[in-house]
């Protein structure tokens, strides 16, 4: 056997992007998140307050605390996936643990009785607004589409001369130039040439444009894999006033911070003992961070018979990303002199992508609860956004983004949610109960998102603390790739979570 590496090392600016569909989703996702009581009522808290999770809904609700108090949060996970590719499903599992909220409330109350402005309050609260963590696993046999497709999709309007090598060229060089000239798709293209994935139709033609698999068409075996990471950060400061102990008025400004971090492989195998190409594995790795803003404005009223309304107004969320990518290309086929593996290294590769701006939507909450005195409560929330409306923007050129933008709106659909949360006390013990379901965005999806919860909490005296638990169920279609091989998977995700919060009292 013949190795023959080929070391790419370099950090580019290209003029194509890679973000997808997949990703704008990914990164609008909201997850039931934070303490142990907000959790286990499933996060119908907006028209309630009083809970250091739910001032991120509703900043409102900081107003409601009757003292000044601090609480933090942590996560054990246990995401399960089953992706089904041409009717064969295959599961897969990921675990982890992680601290996701820490907040603290300072109330000042007004002990001027002439003035019917009663209390002010001031928040601080972190919150992991979704959490990416995921893996995926999806075996089958493609009978239409092999990685021969997606490069050649990427080749077919360049010049060979363009992806050679010549005398006194590096590959390094070569790739650097098609990414600053070219862009992303002429990277790929070059990939597929230098591993010998797909020949010019002409081979003595510099000028040749279109290009041949060395893949046999018919059917090829897969195992792709998919390991997601990371997860998007929300730092709450948020301001109330209550005016006659009736109306909770709050406004907030939010920081946003995203991680994440996207790890695939596509192994292939030809059904074809004479194909020129047996296999092929193919690696890519994206990085996406980036930091955003956005503002939040709220009120809940207090009518007699303890009977509450909540609406909030949270503002898009303006975020600008910066994304580096890494890539690595191996194959194994039938040459003159035998078996030859030509393999491109991943740990070498660095493409350095155009800083962009990612716009998510608005929400706006309407919220309805109503108080049992001291014996317990139940809480509705109602939750709209377009989502169709996301878009990518940037200061370079290029009409990439414009068509996924235009992708974005014949894909998507706004979100409708309702939250639904009650609770249970007696003595020192509350108990909480909670739904959510809320339509899926994707217009392919007709399944709901829905999310089951219970919750436990003990009053220590001056403090609390409280165990809880969260089931959802989501599925989602995505292609394997954007282009040229662009089969689609189906994924059934069911993520159970436990939630553990400390809150004390100031």
């Amino acid at each position: 056997m013949k190795v023959i590496p080929t070391v790419i090392l370099l950090v580019i600016s290209n003029t194509l992007w890679s973000q997808s569909i997949t990703d704008a989703l990914l990164l609008a996702q909201e997850d039931i998140t934070g303490t142990s009581r907000y959790t286990g009522m499933a996060g119908a808290f907006g028209a309630l307050g009083g809970d250091l999770s739910a001032i991120a809904d509703n900043p409102a609700g900081a107003g409601v605390f009757n003292f000044s108090e601090w609480g933090i949060s942590s996560t054990i996970t246990n995401n399960k996936t089953s992706a089904t590719y041409f009717s064969r499903t295959t599961p897969q599992e990921l675990s982890q643990f992680q601290i996701d909220q820490f907040g603290i409330v300072l109330t000042l109350n007004n002990f001027q009785p002439e003035s019917d402005w009663t209390k002010i309050a001031f928040a601080f609260n972190l919150k992991k607004t979704a959490d990416f963590g995921s893996k995926i696993n999806a075996l089958g046999t493609n009978p239409n589409q092999n990685l021969g497709d997606y490069f050649t999709y990427y080749a077919d309007g360049l010049a060979t001369e363009n992806i050679e090598v010549f005398e006194n060229e590096t590959v390094t060089g070569i790739y650097e130039y098609l990414g600053n000239n070219f862009g992303y798709g002429a990277q790929q293209a070059f990939l597929g040439y230098q591993a010998y994935l797909i020949n010019p139709s002409n081979e003595n033609d510099g000028s040749n444009t279109f290009y041949n698999s060395n893949i046999s068409q018919g059917a090829v075996s897969h195992d792709f894999s998919s390991e997601y990471s990371g997860s998007h950060q929300k730092y709450n400061f948020a301001f109330s006033a209550v005016y006659q102990n009736k109306l909770y008025l709050g406004a907030a400004l939010n920081t946003h911070q995203i991680n994440f971090e996207q790890r695939s492989m596509l192994r292939e195998r030809s059904s074809d003992p004479d194909s020129p190409i047996q296999s092929a594995s193919f690696e890519n790795i994206l990085n996406t961070f980036g930091t955003g803003f956005s503002t939040q404005i709220g009120l809940i009223f207090q009518f007699p018979k303890s009977f509450r309304l909540g609406l909030s107004y949270h503002s898009p969320q303006w975020l600008t990303l910066e994304e580096e990518g890494q890539q690595a290309l191996s194959s194994e086929g039938l040459f003159e002199s035998g078996l030859i593996t030509t393999i491109v290294d991943p740990n070498e590769v660095i493409n350095t992508y155009p800083t962009y701006r990612l716009t998510i939507p608005a929400k706006t909450t309407l919220s309805i609860a109503y108080v049992f005195d001291k014996k317990g409560l139940l809480s509705f929330d109602y939750r709209w956004s377009d989502l169709s409306a996301l878009a990518f923007t940037t200061d370079s050129q290029g009409d990439y983004l414009g068509q996924l933008n235009t992708s974005i709106k014949s894909s998507f659909v706004s979100q409708q949610g309702l939250r639904i949360g009650g609770e249970y006390r007696t003595g020192r013990i509350q108990i909480q109960g909670g739904y959510s379901t809320s339509t899926d965005p994707q217009k392919s999806i007709q399944d709901p998102i829905k999310v089951l919860t219970a919750g436990l909490n003990y009053d220590l005296g001056g403090s609390v603390f409280g165990i809880s638990m969260a089931r959802q169920t989501k599925s989602s279609t995505r292609p394997l790739y954007g282009e040229g091989l662009s089969s689609t998977l189906l994924t059934e995700q069911n993520r159970m979570q436990f939630f553990l919060t400390y809150r004390m009292k100031l």
